[in-house]
């Protein structure tokens, strides 16, 4: 059965999960997919916290999407800031 929440109402991380053989190439674009498709971005942090308690178990923590959620829910992607020209200029 797959395991969904508000914060993953397509499946994708459940699927993500299932799927044997994944590239941290194609976790990693499923897992900006979902990022991309949050209702409410600015909860990212909150709701890989959430997907994290629903899906990681001892037999996944080694998988690639939940190293993408946990970086997500600890702020990695806010701590970086802008890349790029926009960095370099201060724009």
């Amino acid at each position: 059965m797959k395991r969904t929440s508000r914060w993953d109402t397509r499946g994708l991380i459940a699927d993500a999960l299932a799927m044997e053989g994944l590239s941290v190439e194609e976790n990693r674009a499923i897992f900006f997919d979902w990022a991309f498709g949050l209702a409410e971005p600015e909860r990212a942090a909150e709701a890989s916290r959430d997907l994290l308690a629903l899906h990681r178990t001892p037999d996944n923590a080694d998988h690639a999407i939940i190293a993408l959620l946990e970086d997500a829910a600890n702020g990695a992607a806010a701590a970086r800031g802008r890349t790029g020209r926009r960095r370099r200029s201060g724009a």
